[in-house]
């Protein structure tokens, strides 16, 4: 009989062959995760015997690690900003870069205080990390979130559910703003932008098991952009803010368009690699 440690070096060995990113943590998370134990608990215990009646799952888990299926749908979850949130096929597994644009969300709502609760969208909301992280982060908001597929608005409220803000967001399936009529504070959007090119280069864990319709877009990558910028000057109320999760070389494309259209504050927020990821920019009055 195997003990942990024997257990998980094997399939670290397999996922190093295979050329998993992290193979230590990879392992050591499915491990943790099939025995019902944290990871703390799991370094504590390598000479304990791997229980028998779980060897079969965990070996299911790492092949499918192994075949490259991303972490996060595995576990069934994963963490943004700070939360464990839902995530499966349906959704994209959230990004530590998406933090950084509620940050900057959050810091404009605070520095625009109104008398009544500031209104939100998030389009193409996903999984929700960023509407439910919102309406946790504040209280006194009020969002709405849309996305054009059904499975994800569900994994949206399940999560929604899980934080116990269920209550101050607003579920609504359809394609970017269609749904919606009313003017809002803020419109807050991670859409689809890499480019058919791009998307053929991408690591096999998002090209082969990530929804492609969250990923992928015409126009370069800016089609579903470009259509939200236009939409946003009927939704936003004067002096509102759109903000933009981008690829890399996008930002300048986009900032020079709110530019031309008049757009007010307009910034760019670079990522944990110094890349340009984020367009912040407030309506014209």
């Amino acid at each position: 009989m195997s003990n942990l440690r024997d257990t998980l070096s094997r399939v670290i060995a397999t996922f190093r062959a295979v050329e998993v990113d992290t193979p230590r943590l990879d392992a050591a998370l499915l491990l943790a995760h099939v025995l019902g134990k944290d990871r703390a608990w799991l370094w504590a215990h390598l000479d304990d015997a791997m229980p028998t009646e779980l060897q079969g799952q965990f070996d299911a888990f790492a092949s499918r690690r192994a075949a490259r299926e991303p972490l996060a749908y595995l576990l069934g979850e994963w963490e943004f900003y700070a939360r464990p949130f839902y995530v499966n096929q349906h959704v994209l597994v959230p990004r530590p870069e998406t933090e950084l644009l509620v940050e900057e969300a959050l810091k404009w709502l605070h520095q625009h205080p109104t008398k009544e609760p500031h209104t939100v969208i998030d389009v193409g909301t996903g999984s929700g990390a960023i509407a439910v992280t919102l309406a946790a982060e504040a209280p006194e908001l009020r969002l709405t979130a849309i996305d054009i597929s059904p499975d994800a608005l569900a994994t949206a409220q399940r999560n929604a559910d899980r934080h116990n803000v269920a209550e101050r967001i607003t579920f609504l399936q359809g394609d970017l703003l269609a749904p919606v009529s009313s003017k809002v504070s803020a419109i807050i959007a991670n859409l689809p932008y890499i480019s058919e090119e791009e998307y053929a280069t991408l690591m096999p864990e998002v090209r082969d098991y990530e929804p492609v319709t969250a990923l992928r877009a015409a126009d370069n990558g800016l089609a579903l952009v470009r259509r939200l910028i236009n939409d946003a000057l009927t939704h936003l109320l004067p002096g509102g803010l759109l903000g933009l999760e981008l690829g890399e070389g996008q930002a300048e494309i986009i900032t020079q368009e709110l530019s031309r259209q008049q757009w007010n504050n307009i910034a760019t927020i670079a990522d944990y690699a110094g890349i340009d990821r984020h367009v912040l920019a407030e309506r014209p009055e």
